[in-house]
């Protein structure tokens, strides 16, 4: 027995990770093995079925690869929707312009303008949609330029191969091993769900620092943008998936609303703080504790599962229901000479209770997951993504731009290779043009591009030709395709790997007449690489991505989202904001220097925006009650217009007036509750009126808090010495 211990010991930490193996590296094993199945069966039937250019359908199966099956299917669709639209146009413009190359050319280059603008505004796959529409333009047009006559054929060639290639990475995907997103997607739930309802009762037991509750926010922004972006990709997958497509929509708006409520809470409290209302604070401390206490059982274990949150939700409702009560005997006594610390005392218990009816909702929505096939307990609002026309026309035009001069010189060279140079230039500029940093990308890409040419040089000219049958084909290959996939099963090199993939599959030279012609090789590979030489120089110089101006704009946009709340239609309106405007600052956090701080300083501005913009949304629902006086209601309506005048540029006069605007509407609200014609619903939304009222003018007086609607403009503005140095 002695002797058989050490020898089981030693071998349990070999089984132990023989079980984590699947779930870690055997993940990108999996997808290398299915990326090679998938290319190499679409090799097969191109040869088959006699397409012309084989490798086309193999490329198309690298480009769509990815681990999940949802993703697969989701880029795969768009893909075809996009070739099929560029397609269609492409020949709309050969049939206007075949005899007059250059009218084509100037055509094609408005066209890839306008694609890569919408590419700039869509978000996910449908951007890449965009992406597809453009670029199949270039892959049909400028060859069709050349014959003309065959423009058709050319056409219907290329979109039966690029849909085999869809076709066969979305079956081998779908069929062997699959990875689902839809699996994902619930564990992500879990897992949100439980940290969320931790950080609560973290937060309001006083456990966590501001810094911490700052970098909370911050990781929350990315779970709802990373969220939204899997879910629009699973909605492919699976009939099941589909059906609870709409639940988690739901379930992500409701997320982003409970964050909302657990900042503004938070920031009311810090507020209270620094103003050293310690006796208002007391009094507030007990409902802080009884909510946690409803959040967090007797012991201590969060719902693990949807299934396991209905007591939690049973205890919400019990705590709404007597939280009225609980508010009224914390507020008794409160010293009513002192009106600023009732004030103070209600506007805190009203953020509770609001907070307290968000996480309720969102754990309804949670908990509405275990029955898919039930009503939605509220409709689903879409997810509503922030487009800057600016940014989309500017991309636009350095696409537009870049085709014009790469065609010129392809033109006045008469290089016969020119047309590959022309299509990856146009692509890499649509491709990128969303990316906070296009130009690493892109030198990432050009960094595969080398590797993949060097490949396809050994396996097109030393390998293949040594080579007799189909079998003997997938085996030279095989150890190359291997390559660039395990790369892009790697995050860190995920860009690489896509360019190797790229560059291999387009000039390894695998057409139904394959040639083995070392020069045409060469000839093929370096126009691809100056293609993406020119749109990283491009990038680089034509309105570069990171600009301090583009950065400004951007930033700007962020303060002028108040505008959206205060006088866009109203339907709705309270999703689209906080969605667009979490959707902005996820893009200008994508690009921020966080070793400067200014991630914190956009963090930081974009909580007050959703903190204004809240308010600003209350008050609007108060001006529209039908009993309120007129006079009342425009005074509402000039606060309104007074925060929205301050949001466009604040300066110290206007800063003044909507504090004059708030206090004239704060002391009509008031007149209007001492009235008795108002229902409980409409008195409701007076108590919410003018608890917005409070924090807009709490979070104008509070130097911290306005001052980060207007520092990191002035940052902005004010160049550094080493950006001089860097534009010299």
């Amino acid at each position: 027995m002695s002797a058989i211990a050490p020898q089981v010991a030693a071998a349990a930490p070999w089984r132990a990770a023989l079980r984590e193996w699947p779930a870690g590296e055997g993940r990108a094993w999996i997808f290398v093995a299915k990326t090679i199945v998938a290319a190499m069966l679409a090799l097969w039937i191109a040869f088959r079925i006699g397409l012309d250019s084989p490798r086309t359908a193999m490329l198309t199966v690298f480009i769509v690869a990815q681990p999940q099956t949802g993703l697969v299917l989701a880029k795969g669709f768009y893909r075809a929707a996009g070739t099929l639209v560029g397609c269609a146009v492409t020949l709309i413009l050969l049939g206007l312009f075949a005899q007059q190359r250059e009218l084509f050319l100037g055509a094609l280059a408005l066209w890839i303008g306008l694609c890569t603008a919408g590419a700039t505004r869509a978000r996910n796959f449908r951007a890449y949609g965009f992406v597809l529409a453009g670029y199949t333009a270039c892959l049909i047009g400028l060859p069709a330029t050349q014959h003309p006559e065959m423009s058709f054929a050319i056409a219907v060639t290329r979109v039966s191969e690029v849909l085999l290639g869809i076709f066969c990475a979305g079956v081998v995907s779908d069929l062997l091993l699959p990875q689902t997103l839809g699996s994902s997607l619930i564990v992500t739930v879990r897992g949100s769900y439980r940290d969320f309802a931790r950080f609560v009762v973290d937060a309001l037991q006083g456990r966590l620092d501001h810094a911490a509750i700052e970098r909370a926010h911050d990781g929350f922004l990315a779970q709802v943008i990373a969220f939204e972006a899997q879910r629009d990709a699973a909605y492919f997958e699976s009939p099941e998936t589909r059906l609870r497509s709409s639940r988690f929509r739901l379930l992500n708006a409701d997320f982003m609303t409970a964050t909302t409520g657990i900042h503004l809470l938070h920031q009311f409290t810090e507020r209270l703080r620094r103003r050293h209302q310690q006796s208002t604070i007391d009094r507030l401390t007990p409902l802080y504790a009884a909510l946690a206490e409803v959040l967090l059982p007797v012991d201590g274990q969060l719902p693990a599962m949807a299934a396991e949150a209905r007591p939690l939700l049973a205890r919400l409702a019990g705590f709404l229901e007597r939280l009225p009560t609980v508010i009224a005997e914390a507020g008794a006594g409160l010293d009513e000479a002192a009106p600023g610390a009732r004030l103070d005392f209600d506007c805190a218990a009203n953020l509770l209770q609001r907070f307290a009816e968000d996480m309720q909702a969102y754990t309804e929505s949670y908990i509405s997951l275990i029955s898919p096939g039930d009503r939605l307990p509220r409709p689903a609002p879409p997810y509503v993504a922030h487009g800057d026309s600016i940014t989309a026309a500017l991309a636009g035009l350095r696409a537009t731009a870049v085709l014009l001069v790469v065609s010129a010189f392809w033109i006045g060279t008469a290089w016969p290779s020119g047309i590959g140079a022309v299509i990856i230039a146009c692509t890499l500029c649509c491709l990128f043009a969303a990316l906070p940093a296009p130009v690493l990308a892109a030198r990432g890409l050009t960094i595969g591009f080398v590797a993949g040419l060097a490949a396809s040089f050994i396996c097109g000219l030393l390998v293949l030709p040594q080579l007799d049958g189909f079998a003997l084909l997938v085996a030279g290959m095989a150890p190359f395709v291997m390559v660039g996939a395990w790369l892009i099963a790697n995050p860190r090199t995920a860009g690489i790997g896509a360019g190797y993939c790229l560059m291999f599959g387009s000039t390894i030279g695998l057409d139904n007449v394959s040639r083995y012609d070392p020069a045409l090789l060469l000839n093929e590979g370096f126009a691809a690489l100056l293609g993406a030489l020119i749109a990283t120089a491009a990038f680089a110089l034509i309105v570069p991505a990171g600009t301090r101006r583009l950065r400004l704009h951007l930033t700007r946009s962020l303060r002028r989202q108040v505008l959206l709340a205060c006088f866009e239609p109203e339907t709705g309106l309270r999703h689209r904001f906080e969605n667009s405007t979490r959707d902005l600052l996820g893009q200008l956090l994508a690009g921020a220097d966080r070793g400067s701080g200014e991630d914190r300083a956009l963090l930081a501005r974009a909580m007050a925006v959703l903190e204004a913009g809240r308010a600003v949304i209350d008050l609007r629902d108060a001006a529209t009650i039908g009993t309120l006086r007129i006079d009342s209601r425009s005074h509402l309506n000039a606060a309104v217009r007074a925060v929205a005048h301050l949001f466009q540029k604040p300066d110290p006069r206007r800063r003044q007036q909507a504090l004059a605007g708030i206090d004239s509407a704060g002391a009509r609200i008031d007149q209007a509750l001492d009235a008795s014609d108002h229902d409980a619903d409409e008195r409701q939304a007076l108590n919410r009126g003018r608890t917005a009222l409070h924090l807009l003018r709490g979070l104008l007086l509070d130097d911290d808090s306005y001052a980060a609607l207007s520092s990191l403009e002035s940052s902005l503005e004010t160049p550094s010495l080493q950006g001089a140095a860097d534009a010299t």
